[in-house]
C-alpha cells in the first residue's frame, strides 16, 4: 500500500513511520516563502492532513520565493495553498483558514499532532510558541534574513518553549530582504524535523538553536535545553 511513490524513503522511515507521516495532522501557521515549500515537500513525503492559517492574499512582491502564487490572483493564500496540496496529494484533508493566529482563533491548531511555525512577525510567533507549549505540541520554527537563517525546535516536557528559546531575537517582517534558494533552505530543513518528529525518529534538534550562513555555507549550533 505505501510501497511506489515511497518506495525510496521507506528505508529511512520504515513502513510504521510512514504510515505515521501519512496520518499525522500538521498544522501549518503562515503561507509565505517557508511555508509554500514546506508544503510542497511534505505532500511529496505523503503527509496528507493538514490545517493551514494564513490571512494573506498574493502580492508582486511576493513571487521571487512563493512559486505557487500569480500576482493577478485575489484568494487567500491559504485557499490556493490547500489546492496546491490536493494537486499533489488528492486524497489529503485539509482545513483553512484565512484569519491570522492570536486571540480567538487558537482553537485553529486544536487538531494538530505538531505545529509549524512559518510566520513572519515575532508577536504572532509568540503567540504560537505560548499556545503550542500550553497543548504540549512541538512546535518546528522557522526564520530567514537574507543568507542568514534559523531553525529551532520546542517540545514541551523536554525542551524550553519557543519564546524561551528565540523570544529576545529580532523579528521578521514587512521590508526584510529575502530570496528565494535561501528561503527553500530554512523551509527544508523545517520539513526535516517535521518529518524526523511524526515518523518516530526523533530529533536531536529539540531544544537547539542551529543558526545557518548561507553565504559562508555555515552552522552554528547553540543548545537552549536548560534555559527556562
Amino acid at each position: 500500500m505505501i510501497g511506489g511513490r515511497f518506495e525510496r524513503q521507506l528505508p529511512i522511515f520504515g513502513g510504521e513511520g510512514q504510515e505515521r507521516i501519512m496520518n499525522a495532522t500538521v498544522g501549518v501557521a503562515g503561507c509565505g516563502g517557508l511555508g509554500v515549500t514546506l508544503i510542497t515537500l511534505l505532500a511529496e513525503a505523503g503527509v496528507s492532513r493538514y490545517v493551514l492559517s494564513d490571512p494573506d492574499y498574493p502580492d508582486i512582491t511576493n513571487l521571487n520565493r512563493q512559486f505557487i502564487y500569480s500576482a493577478g490572483d485575489q484568494r487567500p493564500k491559504s485557499q490556493i495553498s490547500a489546492e496546491w496540496i490536493m494537486a499533489l496529494n488528492p486524497l489529503a484533508e485539509i482545513e483553512v483558514h484565512s484569519e491570522p493566529f492570536g486571540d480567538g482563533t487558537e482553537s485553529m491548531f486544536d487538531p494538530c499532532d505538531i505545529i509549524v511555525d512559518c510566520l513572519d512577525n515575532m508577536g504572532s510567533r509568540m503567540k504560537l510558541a505560548d499556545y503550542a507549549y500550553a497543548k504540549g505540541k512541538p512546535l518546528v520554527h522557522g526564520g530567514i534574513s537574507g543568507f542568514e537563517g534559523q531553525i529551532a525546535v520546542s517540545i514541551p516536557g523536554g525542551t524550553p518553549s519557543l519564546r524561551d528559546m528565540i523570544g529576545t531575537c529580532a523579528g521578521e517582517g514587512v521590508g526584510v530582504p529575502v530570496f528565494g534558494a535561501a528561503v527553500s533552505v530554512i523551509a527544508a530543513m523545517e520539513a526535516v524535523e517535521v518529518l524526523k518528529i511524526i515518523s518516530g525518529l526523533g530529533t536531536e534538534t529539540a531544544g537547539k538553536l542551529v543558526a545557518v550562513d548561507l553565504s559562508s555555507m555555515s552552522m552554528q549550533t547553540a543548545d537552549l535545553r536548560g534555559k527556562s
